[in-house]
């Protein structure tokens, strides 16, 4: 298991936990708060491999007989609960086997650790079992709850943990970590690191052949798409479905292209685009539209991404969106109308 100096990004909260371990003076349970995909999860399991490291007291070495166990998923003292891909929440049956494994003493390493991933989605049955464990914890456990949705916990569970709050990570920490995870090249780490807003998780997920295809293929065709053709707003719309069926990718896609267009007509510099890639055609959107016009497009998806939420057919929010999003001037859509 790697160990601190490994990581990418988070200094502030690691060299918060490091101080704690040299101090004596790690808290029973800590609540890792933040975006979701930077990084939470690997930062706790880091933590937990430091807590047992045998040769380090304050980071994991790597290499002793506990980091290996980490490293291959078989340490005993490490537990970890999430919400199973079947399943709504995190359910009271998986806290309680939990709670029975934490009444025992460590196997072989300091402490026991324990990591909730995605605390938030512990139903109400689950969080109110935990609270008694994290009310009165055994003196060798720690554990660490993580959260994209804090908001979303009981008080009572929050009041109970040491919050440590996460942030996105920066573009050239997700350009570095994807040149060494994914293996890629740095010019598509680069267009990775720009789409992937701080998020390693995002960053995972965002496949490069279609972000140089599909993807681009549609920003080029909303460009082109004159503003005074129903047939080539139409032919967009059914690009778009070809692109997402769903339409929320889509949406997505186009939401960010139209933020790069106001950030276009704003400050003319290529460097505050996401999709840099496109920058040939957010230059040639954004030179019909003025910032009032691509203002009402943002807020015309935000309007199409609740229309989808809402079950309303996808062909009809596709043509309405296109016709609009194609048009300097406002359109039915913008006004709450579907094209019949």
């Amino acid at each position: 298991m790697s160990g601190f100096a490994d990581l990418r990004g988070h200094e502030r909260v690691v060299d918060g936990l490091r101080r704690a371990m040299q101090r004596g003076a790690v808290a029973h349970a800590y609540l890792f708060a933040g975006p979701p995909g930077v990084g939470k999860r690997t930062v706790a399991r880091t933590f937990a491999a430091a807590l047992n490291c045998l040769d380090r007291p304050d980071d994991a070495c790597g290499v002793c007989r506990s980091c290996r166990k980490m490293a291959q998923g078989n340490h005993p003292d490490f537990h970890e609960i999430a919400r199973a891909e079947d399943k709504t929440a995190i359910l009271i049956e998986q806290v309680r086997e939990l709670i029975k494994t934490l009444q025992y003493a460590p196997y072989e390493g300091r402490v026991k650790f324990c990591l909730i991933a995605g605390a938030e989605q512990l139903n109400e049955a689950a969080a109110n079992a935990l609270l008694k464990t994290l009310e009165e914890p055994n003196a060798r456990t720690t554990l660490v709850l993580t959260s994209s949705a804090p908001q979303q916990l009981l008080p009572t569970v929050v009041s109970r943990c040491q919050t440590l709050r996460f942030g996105l990570l920066t573009e050239d920490q997700v350009r570095a970590w994807v040149v060494e995870h994914l293996g890629v090249g740095e010019e598509d780490a680069a267009l990775i690191a720009a789409l992937a807003e701080g998020s390693l998780g995002r960053a995972a997920a965002l496949d490069l052949e279609f972000l140089r295809g599909p993807r681009l293929a549609l920003f080029q065709a909303l460009a082109a798409t004159p503003a005074d053709s129903v047939a080539a707003a139409l032919a967009l719309a059914d690009r778009l479905l070809e692109v997402d069926p769903g339409l929320t990718r889509g949406i997505e896609l186009l939401a960010g292209f139209v933020r790069d267009a106001v950030a276009w007509n704003a400050a003319g510099d290529p460097r505050r685009l996401r999709n840099r890639d496109a920058h040939d055609a957010v230059a040639q959107y954004a030179g019909r539209m003025t910032i009032a016009a691509l203002t009402r497009k943002i807020r015309s998806l935000a309007r199409a991404r609740r229309l989808v939420e809402r079950n309303v057919a996808k062909p009809a929010v596709a043509a309405g969106l296109c016709l609009d999003l194609a048009s300097p001037t406002p359109t039915g859509f913008t006004k709450g109308r579907l094209p019949r």
